[in-house]
């Protein structure tokens, strides 16, 4: 209940920067972010308070922006020897073209810019990773063109459970529910803040949900959402709600950025946690019953090879040993 913790209170705010910055900083900014890090997440960059998306935003606003967003952990664009310890499904698939063996060069290169004016200006452009390896420029992450895939999940999906946390009558585990949606017919390049909007039953004021989204063919991991009931208009307030409560979890996804292949669809995995989160205050007292819902996935609709970047490697690099 960290909300009422006067210390908890402050933690975050005392530790928030981007905002900060955002009122006050005059200078150029490069985002160095991994899309597997959990340490520092990528809603912390692609995010924020309602409303917001602080990469888009700086822009916005005339800073000077540019991003080299990797399928990394907590860790620099050039350090090999961690890249190489990752698992799949958390960047695993793109490690024989993660490192950045340029990006010394390259930050050199901003800051002559930047603090002495010596040679060209450097492109304001965003470096994404996908899920595979493969690199590709846009102007902006997530990209300001894509478009949107909604599904409904009791018409376009299967469900096998509906009820998350609380104890099973059989069996005893915890409960968990799984969403399996039919695959699509091309190639689906899901780019963005994927969105789950869940229509859901309270049984007390807590409760918390864990959403997995995974390759339904190889069951590969693409993907995770968080949230607690009590926050579940979004926003970082909470709100009271009652037993037997019907009300809608506005959740989205931390950023994605991954191929699915054609004839593949999705499965989403409900869980009352998961990954490094704590486990709801409530225990197990405080199951949430699932009725329905949408998913929204934010697609590019088109292949573009002209976009594609072609980064240093070699099959000797030493990511690749």
């Amino acid at each position: 209940m960290g909300e009422l913790d006067p210390y908890m209170e402050n933690y975050y705010e005392e530790r928030s920067h981007i905002d900060k910055a955002f009122e006050n900083w005059n200078g150029s900014v490069y985002w160095v972010q991994g899309m597997q890090d959990w340490n520092v997440d990528p809603h912390q960059v692609f995010s924020g308070p309602i409303g917001y998306n602080w990469y888009q935003d700086y822009i916005d606003a005339g800073f000077d922006v540019r991003g080299i967003l990797g399928q990394w952990e907590h860790n620099y664009p050039d350090q090999w020897s961690k890249h190489n310890a990752q698992d799949s499904g958390y960047g695993g698939e793109a490690i024989h073209n993660m490192t950045r063996w340029d990006w010394a060069q390259d930050l050199f290169e901003w800051y002559e810019y930047y603090l002495k004016g010596i040679g060209p200006q450097p492109e304001l452009n965003a470096q994404i990773q996908r899920n595979d390896g493969q690199w590709r420029i846009e102007d902006s992450w997530p990209p300001q063109d894509v478009e949107w895939q909604d599904m409904d999940l009791n018409e376009d999906c299967q469900f096998d459970g509906r009820t998350v946390g609380g104890f099973s009558v059989i069996g005893g585990g915890i409960q968990t529910a799984t969403i399996e949606c039919e695959g699509f017919s091309e190639d689906m390049h899901i780019s963005g803040l994927a969105r789950l909007h869940l229509n859901v039953r309270a049984s007390m004021d807590g409760g918390q949900i864990f959403a997995e989204m995974q390759d339904a063919e190889t069951g590969m991991r693409l993907g995770h959402a968080t949230m607690d009931i009590r926050y579940h208009q979004g926003g970082s307030e909470p709100t009271t709600v009652f037993s037997g409560q019907t009300l809608v979890m506005l959740m989205e996804f931390q950023g994605i950025d991954a191929l699915l292949p054609a004839g593949h669809g999705i499965k989403i995995v409900l869980t009352e946690t998961g990954e490094d989160y704590l486990a709801p205050a409530c225990g197990s007292s405080c199951p949430i019953n699932v009725n329905g819902g949408m998913i929204s996935l934010p697609y590019l609709p088109y292949s573009d090879a002209s976009n594609v970047l072609i980064t240093p490697q070699s099959p000797d690099a030493a990511n690749n040993q």
